[in-house]
C-alpha cells in the first residue's frame, strides 16, 4: 500500500485553507492519498481576516467583505453550505470623495458626472473622451496611474480614482502595477481600443451567451458580500472541512530541502518537532517566503521577494449611540485625497453598508490611518489614534458624541504594492523555484492579487499546478 503524500501547508490564512481545501477535493477526485497539514504561527487562523463580536456588534478589523464580481469567494461560500449566512450590501449606500472638508457624492451617472463639484467643466470634458482616446502600443506593465492617466485624465484620477484606490491598496496608484490590481482593464484597452468599449462588449457578451444557453436571467448579486457573522465564518468553516492536520500558535523556524530524502522537505517548528513532506505550499507574506527561503535558493530570489513592498494600515471602528447623532451619514465611505488636510486615509459607512453589524440603536463608522504617504500614523498609541479619530469624525460629520465602542486593529506591515512589471518579476521567481526546489509553490496576496477571491484563486491554481506534477510520480510509484 502506498504511502500517503505529505503535504505541507505553511500559513494559515485564506490563502493557505483554501490551498488545504482543494488539495483534499482534487486528492478524492483523482483517487490520490494525500494528507495535509497546515501551520499557522498565530493562534488565530484567518490571516487579515479579523472578526470580533462582541455585545452585539460585529467588527472587522481587516477585510469586512469580498467583491462579488470575482466568483471564487462567493462560490466557496456556498460550496461550504453558507449560502444562508451570506448578506450583501445595502441598495441604497452611496460613495463620498472628502472636498474642502465635506463628503462630495462619487457621480455614477451622466447627470451627477455633469454637476459634480469634484470634476472642473475640463476635467468633465477629458473624461467623456475615453472612448476616443488610442490605445497604448508599448508592450508590458505600466502603472495604475499612468493607465488611468490616459484613459480618464488627471483629474478624474487625482480627485476620485487614486483617493479611492489608495484606501483599498493603501498605496500609490504611479507605482502599483496595472497588471495586478486593474488587469482586465488593461485587456479591454487592448482588446476593443477602450475601457467603455470593452465593458459595453462584455455586457453583449454576456447577454448573447445567455440567449443563447436559454437559462433565464440569473438572480443578480449584490457588488459586495460578507456572512452574518463576520468573514470569520468563512475562516472557521474552511477550517472545519479540512480533514488533515491544522496547527495553530507554531510556527516554522527552519525549512531545508535534501533530494536524496524520500520526503525532501523537512520543516522545523516552534514547538520543536519536525514536519517532512513531499510537497510545500508557502501562503505567507512574501518577506516572511524569503526568510524561510534563506540558504535554501539563490540569493536572487530572496532579495526579489523582500523587494516587494509592504505599507502599514489601523482600522479604528467607532461606535455611537444613534441618538447622539443628528445627521447620520448615509454613505458606504468617505476616501480622502491628497489635497485634503485629514490625516485619514477613508471613513467607511459600516451601518450604512451591512446594519446587521450593530444594534438597532448603534450607528458604526470605521477610519483608516496609515498607508504609504503617512505610515507612522499607523503606530500611534491607542489614545492618540482614538483622539484623532473622534477629531477628524467632529470636522467631517459633527459627530462630536462620545463613542460606546472603539476596536482597533493593527497591520504592520499590511498590504502588498505589487510594483510596475510585478507579475513578470513573480513569474521569475515561480521559474527558478520550480527548476531549483521542485514540488515547493507559492500563494498569497503578495502574488497575483491580494483580494479574499484573488488569494482563493491563485490557491486553486496552485493545487491544480501540484496535482499536475504529482501524475508522473505517482504513476511510477
Amino acid at each position: 500500500m502506498n504511502q500517503a503524500i505529505e503535504i505541507v501547508i505553511v500559513g494559515g490564512g485564506i490563502s493557505g485553507l483554501a490551498a488545504a481545501y482543494y488539495l483534499e477535493q482534487a486528492g478524492r477526485e483523482q483517487g490520490l492519498s494525500l494528507h495535509t497539514t497546515v501551520v499557522e504561527k498565530e493562534a488565530q487562523l484567518g490571516g487579515k481576516i479579523a472578526t470580533q463580536r462582541q455585545d452585539g456588534f460585529v467588527f472587522e478589523g481587516g477585510p469586512e467583505s469580498f467583491v462579488t464580481r470575482k466568483p471564487e469567494a462567493w462560490e466557496l461560500c456556498h460550496a461550504l453550505g453558507l449560502a444562508d449566512r451570506l448578506v450583501g450590501t445595502t441598495s441604497s449606500g452611496k460613495n463620498y470623495v472628502l472636498h474642502n472638508g465635506r463628503p462630495a457624492i462619487v457621480p455614477s451617472g451622466p447627470g451627477s458626472f455633469l454637476s459634480t463639484p469634484l470634476l472642473s467643466p475640463k476635467g468633465k470634458l477629458r473624461l467623456l473622451k475615453e472612448p476616443f482616446v488610442k490605445p497604448r502600443t508599448e508592450p508590458g506593465d505600466e502603472s495604475l496611474g499612468s493607465f488611468l492617466r490616459r484613459r480618464l485624465g488627471d483629474e478624474m484620477v487625482d480627485n476620485i480614482v487614486k483617493p479611492a484606490i489608495g484606501s483599498v491598496y493603501l498605496g500609490d496608484v504611479d507605482q502599483m502595477s496595472v497588471q495586478v490590481s486593474f488587469g482586465r482593464f488593461a485587456a479591454m484597452e487592448q482588446q476593443h481600443g477602450s475601457v467603455v468599449k470593452g465593458m459595453l462588449a462584455l455586457m453583449k457578451e454576456k447577454s448573447a451567451a445567455r440567449k443563447a444557453s436559454g437559462e433565464p436571467r440569473p438572480a443578480k448579486k449584490p457588488s459586495f458580500a460578507t456572512l452574518q457573522g463576520g468573514l470569520i465564518e468563512l475562516v472557521h468553516t474552511l477550517a472545519e472541512a479540512i480533514d488533515g492536520v491544522i496547527l495553530q500558535d507554531t510556527a516554522v523556524t527552519a525549512l531545508d530541502h535534501n533530494p536524496t530524502q524520500t520526503r525532501p522537505y523537512s520543516l522545523m517548528l516552534s514547538n520543536g518537532r519536525m514536519l517532512r513532506a513531499d510537497v510545500v505550499v508557502l501562503a505567507t507574506p512574501t518577506f516572511v517566503m524569503a526568510d524561510l527561503l534563506a540558504g535554501v535558493v539563490e540569493t536572487a530570489v530572496i532579495d526579489q521577494l523582500c523587494a516587494i513592498p509592504y505599507n502599514p494600515v489601523t482600522t479604528i471602528n467607532v461606535a455611537f449611540n444613534r441618538r447622539d447623532i443628528a445627521n447620520p451619514f448615509d454613505g458606504f465611505g468617505v476616501v480622502v485625497p491628497d489635497t485634503e488636510p485629514s490625516p485619514l486615509l477613508a471613513v467607511e459607512g459600516m451601518s450604512a453598508k451591512f446594519p446587521h453589524r450593530a444594534p438597532d440603536d448603534q450607528f458604526v463608522l470605521r477610519a483608516f490611518v496609515g498607508g504609504q504617504d503617512q505610515p507612522k500614523l499607523a503606530e500611534l498609541p491607542d489614545n492618540e489614534l482614538i483622539s484623532l479619530v473622534r477629531r477628524e469624525l467632529a470636522r467631517i460629520f459633527d459627530i462630536t458624541a462620545a463613542p460606546t465602542q472603539v476596536h482597533i486593529q493593527r497591520w504592520l506591515p499590511a498590504n502588498p504594492q505589487p510594483p510596475i512589471g510585478h507579475l513578470a518579476l513573480i513569474g521569475q521567481i515561480e521559474r527558478t523555484l520550480a527548476s531549483h526546489l521542485p514540488q515547493l509553490y507559492l500563494t498569497g496576496a503578495g502574488l497575483h492579487g491580494q483580494g479574499i477571491p484573488d488569494c482563493i484563486r491563485q490557491s486553486r491554481d496552485v493545487v491544480a499546478q501540484i496535482m499536475a506534477d504529482l501524475q508522473p510520480a505517482t504513476a511510477l510509484a
